[in-house]
Parts: C-alpha cells; sequence; structure tokens
C-alpha cells in the first residue's frame, strides 16, 4: 500500500470521526443519555398537605388534599393506599441522567410550560414544582424538568406513574368491606319486598325458612370486597334520587345496632346497570346488574 492510498483511508476515517463526533457530544435528547453531577433534585423536608397535577395545556387540574378527614381527590375520598404510595416516594426524587439542554426539545418531550406541571405544597414555604412530560421509550423512566431550567432529566420513580393518574384512578373503587364472621342479620330490599337473613345457631335463615345455600354464599362471597363497576359523573350524581331508592341492603354485626354497612340502589334502565350510594353518605357509584343479582337475589329459599 502506497503513501497516497494511505493518505486517502486517512482522509475517510477523518471525515468518519468528525460526522461522528456529534452525535457523541450531541445533548438534544435524540440519541443517548449523559449522566452528570448535580442532576434534577427534588427533596421535600415537611410534610405534604397539597399536591396539584396541572393537566397538559391547562386542560385542567387534580388536586389532591390533605385535610381532617384524610385525603381527597378534587373533594372525593382519596384511596388510602395510592396516596400512602405516593407520599413513600415523592419527598426524595432525583436523577443524574441528563438527556436534554436545548429549550427547543422541551415541546417533544412534554416538559414545556405547557406541559403536565406538579406542584407540591407542604407546610413550609411552597409550591415547589416541577414538569413531568412523556416517557422514554428508549428505555425506563419519564422526562422531567424543574421550571426556569432548561436541562431535562430521565426520572425512573414509581411517582412518574403515580402522578400520571386521572382523578378517578386515586377514588378507591371498593363500596364494602364487611367482615362476614361477624355478620349476623342482612336485610334486604327490593321491588317492595323485605327479606331478612339471619344467622341463629343452626345456620342462616330467610324469614324462618332455610336459606338457598348458593343465593347466601353469592351474597357473602360480595360482601368482604364489594367493587364498584365505575364512577358516575357529577351531572348524574345529581340527577339520582335516592328517596326513590328500588332497593336497599342493611348487613349487621352481632355486636352492633347500627348497619355495619347500608346501601340504597337505582336501577338505570337506560345504561343497563344500578346506581349505589351509602344511605348516610353523597358518592354515587355504578354496579353492573350482575352482581346487583348476586347481592339482592330474587330466590332466597330452596
Amino acid at each position: 500500500m502506497n503513501n497516497k492510498q494511505l493518505k486517502l483511508i486517512a482522509i475517510v476515517l477523518g471525515a468518519a470521526v468528525l460526522l461522528y463526533l456529534p452525535r457523541i457530544f450531541r445533548d438534544d435528547g435524540s440519541s443517548g443519555s449523559i449522566d452528570v453531577e448535580g442532576g434534577f433534585r427534588f427533596m421535600l423536608e415537611n410534610a405534604v398537605t397539597r399536591i396539584d397535577i396541572i393537566e397538559p395545556d391547562n386542560a385542567g387540574t387534580i388536586r389532591l388534599e390533605h385535610g381532617s378527614n384524610g385525603w381527597t381527590v378534587d373533594g372525593y375520598r382519596a384511596d388510602e393506599t395510592k396516596m400512602e404510595n405516593l407520599l413513600e416516594v415523592l419527598p426524595n426524587l432525583s436523577s443524574d441522567v441528563l438527556v436534554a439542554r436545548n429549550p427547543t426539545n422541551h415541546t417533544r418531550m412534554g416538559v414545556s410550560e405547557s406541559g403536565r406541571r406538579i406542584s407540591v405544597y407542604t407546610d413550609g414555604p411552597g409550591p415547589l414544582e416541577f414538569y413531568l412530560g412523556n416517557r422514554d421509550i428508549r428505555g425506563a423512566g419519564y422526562f422531567v424538568r424543574i421550571p426556569d431550567m432548561d436541562a431535562v432529566f430521565r426520572l425512573d420513580s414509581p411517582v412518574c406513574g403515580y402522578l400520571n393518574r386521572e382523578r378517578d384512578g386515586w377514588r378507591p373503587r371498593t363500596i364494602a368491606a364487611i367482615d362476614t364472621a361477624q355478620t349476623q342479620q342482612i336485610v334486604l330490599q327490593r321491588a317492595g319486598t323485605e327479606t331478612v337473613l339471619h344467622r341463629g345457631d343452626s345456620g342462616w335463615t330467610a324469614d324462618a325458612a332455610v336459606v338457598d345455600s348458593t343465593a347466601l354464599q353469592g351474597i357473602l362471597g360480595l360482601l368482604p370486597n364489594l367493587s364498584l363497576t365505575a364512577f358516575t359523573s357529577e351531572e348524574e350524581s345529581e340527577a339520582a334520587d335516592f328517596s326513590q331508592a328500588q332497593a336497599a341492603i342493611d348487613v349487621f354485626y352481632a355486636t352492633e345496632e347500627t348497619p355495619a354497612l347500608s346501601l340504597l340502589l337505582i336501577e338505570d334502565e337506560e345504561q343497563g346497570d344500578w346506581l349505589v350510594r351509602h344511605t348516610a353518605g353523597s358518592e354515587v357509584y355504578r354496579l353492573a346488574t350482575f352482581t346487583v343479582n348476586r347481592l339482592l337475589p330474587d330466590n332466597l329459599t330452596p
């Protein structure tokens, strides 16, 4: 190989290196990530009292707020376990994985000023905020950015999934959790007929008659974890007139005079399911007709 050929190879290799170097050092989030010091840090030293999840394009705000009766989401009762999971990880978020510095990438990554903004209020000064952007399809985690900073980081934490929930995703789906071992009496009302199930020394009876075992097990199988089918809209809740309830169920423990569970139900023929509400409550849920038929069966005696 002569000198001329060697020079040609060197020129080709040099050109290739020059073309590839920008890809190595480019920091626009289109390839790779760079670990840097002083990365994304979101630390909370005081107790969290409120979290506002401001949806992209200011489409709405989901407000999680702590009050005398615990946590609520937009005024509705929030799921305790979901809140515990969130508060376990939220106060200590960090990432050193830098994926972009150029503000032109913010919109594509979902961390522009119109992106999902998380505002956290504590007992101290606040709020403390960050943008929670799109999921990084090339790896685990989501893009995050502190307001007024250009740098975008990739955060791999369960908090990202939590804070992407819709409002109803924060609400509990369990209507009742009855301990059937303590249950002594169940009063069922449907279509103007009342049936009293009572557990005595010899077992369960229905208005002093023997209870159909299949029907009984259907009821007792639902009570420990009676879950809703869907939430209702505010308009549906306001329109529901439970003074005209078509069915009801009251469950009594052996040691208590007041019911451990008391529900009112209205059939929604248009939707093909039932509206249900705790007798002393205000939140309205939906139950499938199949579930209601198990909970309030037509035939309770063999």
